[in-house]
Parts: C-alpha cells; structure tokens; sequence
C-alpha cells in the first residue's frame, strides 16, 4: 500500500510539472515575439537548452527513482532460465526457497513443476559433474 501511495505521489507530481512546463514553454513565443530585442538564434538556443536540461532530468529519474521505491521482497525473485518454444515460452524462476517452472502462453500459465532449493542445488552440482566427464 506504501508502494502505491508513492507511485501516486510521483505521477501526481510529474503531471504538475509537466503541466507548469507546457504553461512556461508556451508564453515564452508570445514574449519573444513582442520584444524585438530578442534574437531568434537566441531563442532557439534557450529552447534547445531547456529541452536538454529536461531530457537529462527525465533520464536520471527513470534511472534512479524507480530503484528507491521498489518492493521489500527484492532479491527473492531471481530469472534462472527463459525458453521460447513457438509463441509459449517456458520459465525457470528461483523464489524464495524453491524452484519453479512454469510454461506461459496464449492460453495462461501452467505450471511444469515445483522444487526444493536444496534439491536444484544438488541437480545442478550433479549436472556440473556430469558435464566435466570426458566423453566415451
């Protein structure tokens, strides 16, 4: 709920400057027009300049926000394997202390299969073993 409450906080905030921006950005042509002083080289200079500064702020908040409010289970879920096989792909997901599999597609989610984490360990280090014997 926490998480939801943040999120409406941000896009409550983005629309506002958002808003206050166009509003800025949008008189600055009427103003530029009735001042004959003002260059037109220095107007789109001024416009090219705060499109980048906008840019450069837009790209460091959808680099940096989005990692401070995540959920508290982060790190428990963890992609292990991901197969295509015509349009349904099959899934290998590490969550918590076990390992599932899972088939997702047209037709939903079906699940392959539910394992231990000990269990997968002791496959994959039997795998490992198996792949390091010299062939016969």
């Amino acid at each position: 709920m926490i998480i939801y409450r943040h999120y409406t906080l941000i896009k409550a905030l983005r629309l506002f400057i958002v808003g206050a921006l166009a509003l800025f950005f949008l008189t600055l042509p009427a103003a530029a027009a009735s001042d004959f002083n003002v260059a037109f080289s220095g107007y789109i200079t001024r416009m090219l300049l705060a499109l980048a500064i906008l840019g450069l702020v837009g790209y460091g908040l959808a680099k940096f926000l989005p990692g401070r409010f995540a959920a508290g289970a982060r790190g428990h879920i963890k992609l292990l394997g991901m197969l295509n096989v015509g349009r349904d792909t099959i899934f290998l997901v590490k969550t918590g202390p076990e390992v599932v599999a899972f088939v997702s597609g047209r037709t939903g989610v079906t699940p392959l299969g539910r394992w231990s984490l000990e269990d997968w360990d002791d496959y994959e280090a039997a795998a490992g073993a198996r792949a390091s014997l010299p062939a016969e």
